[in-house]
């Protein structure tokens, strides 16, 4: 029976030494500080998140029922954002930080490592396209379909590497402009894409989309960082309608006749920014 007094001194020891460490972290946990550098950053690139960000129990920022917003609009709206650093990873030298995102019905799921060769883990499941504002502040459009993506990244001496794939059930779209350009209106779509990672550049390697009488592929590069929303696009899209599709949306062909590059191709440069494409 001796030996275990001891242990049980030591665990005893040991939980009140990582509460006293919760406790300073929570109250120094500098969230003014943080709040008004995400400001900065935001407002850079012409956004802005609202309401302010709070400090959570365990060390960690979170915001609810935020709204990304731009001078076009409404931009992006959840039930609300956390982040927390785990404390596991640290007693074996690692630095981890979970993040979760409750859009609508769905949620997306983040895993990041500061240091070590896994940097990135990530999960979205059941986000409604219907339930972002991007898509009717930016494109005029009205979207809807469910995203599902899966990704990891690792980190080298070159910078991050990875892939995240992608899917969307049940897409359709209408009303889409890029521009002064419209797009065809289509439904019951089905698509699968991946964006890869090299050496910390993001490419969409080919996002198909595709439905009755329809072909759509997408690809080029893919903003990412803190500058995301300011970074110059550079994506192609394809459009290969069938003839009859064609036929039932004649007028939208007519505006992008300018882009036939083969008998029933329709190849639409990207250009412009996150917030602001545009077809050159």
């Amino acid at each position: 029976m001796m030996p275990m007094k001891p242990l049980a001194q030591g665990a005893a020891a040991l939980a009140a030494v990582l509460v006293l460490f919760l406790l300073f972290c929570y109250l120094l946990f500098p969230v003014d500080r943080i709040d008004g550098v995400i400001t900065r950053i935001l407002a850079q690139q012409g956004v802005t998140l609202t309401p302010a960000v709070h400090k959570t129990l365990l060390p960690g920022l979170a915001w609810e029922k935020p709204l990304l917003s731009s001078e076009q609009g409404a931009l992006l709206r959840c039930e609300r954002i956390r982040f927390r650093a785990l404390l596991l990873p640290l007693f074996t030298g690692h630095a981890v930080v979970s993040g979760e995102a409750v859009i609508g019905s769905g949620h997306l799921d983040i895993r990041y490592a500061l240091n070590g060769k896994d940097a990135l883990n990530l999960a979205a499941d059941g986000i409604s396209l219907a339930e972002i504002p991007f898509f009717k502040s930016v494109l005029g459009a009205k979207v809807a379909g469910n995203l599902w993506s899966r990704g990891t990244l690792q980190r080298s001496p070159k910078g991050l590497s990875g892939d995240l794939k992608l899917e969307i059930q049940k897409l359709e779209f209408s009303g889409v402009k890029v521009g002064a350009f419209p797009l065809p209106d289509a439904a019951n779509l089905k698509t699968q894409g991946m964006v890869r990672v090299t050496d910390g550049t993001a490419r969409l390697e080919s996002f198909t989309i595709e439905g009755d009488g329809l072909y759509m592929r997408l690809s080029g590069n893919v903003p990412s960082g803190a500058d995301a929303a300011v970074t110059p696009l550079n994506l192609s899209l394809e459009i290969m309608p069938k003839p009859e599709f064609l036929e039932k949306q004649k007028l939208v062909f007519m505006v992008l006749a300018k882009f036939m590059t083969a008998p029933g191709v329709y190849t639409v440069p990207i250009r412009g920014t996150l917030l602001k494409p545009a077809v050159p």
